[in-house]
């Protein structure tokens, strides 16, 4: 199965980052990912069978709520377009114990510094677009650990475990 370990984004986060998808959708054509799944990656696992893992990576971290804001202009990596994110100094330090207890578990996760983004839109096809993100924040209250399927051209991700941050 593909997990990842991610932020569930609050509604006004999501509303804002739907907002700059549409003005992308007017502008060029790509694959965009719907509302439901716009998410803020903390480690990406890939294919694996250690579920058991996973869970006692995600279970072994502490850390509290903290802010986190999106707006302003968009990121890209390629052909991929991109929301930044704002957030306390914690979020960094939630994805590097969350990495570092994956690593601890056997987990093989990709070397090179934690970026938060929120993908908008891959294999983008136009010209650079002309988009701001709105601004919206919300507070972290939980992450969550979540599995990844294609089914009919479309991918679902269903939530296995979540962890409250408190």
């Amino acid at each position: 199965m593909r997990l990842f370990l991610a932020v569930p984004l609050s509604p006004s986060v999501r509303e804002a980052l739907c907002t700059a998808q549409a003005d992308l959708r007017r502008q060029g054509r790509g694959s965009f990912p719907p509302p439901k799944n716009l998410h803020l990656t903390l480690a990406f696992l890939g294919e694996t069978s250690d579920l058991d893992g996973a869970r006692a990576a995600l279970a072994a971290v502490s850390c509290r709520p903290f802010s986190l804001a999106v707006g302003g202009p968009l990121g890209r990596f390629g052909d991929l377009w991109w929301a930044g994110v704002r957030a306390d100094a914690a979020l960094g330090d939630l994805a590097l114990a969350l990495q570092s207890r994956l690593r601890d578990r056997g987990f093989c996760l990709e070397d090179r510094p934690f970026q938060p983004h929120i993908t908008l839109v891959r294999r983008w096809r136009g010209e650079t677009p002309q988009v701001t993100v709105p601004r919206a924040k919300m507070v972290v209250r939980r992450i969550s650990l979540l599995r990844s399927d294609q089914t009919d051209g479309k991918r679902i991700y269903t939530e296995l475990d979540h962890r409250a941050l408190r």
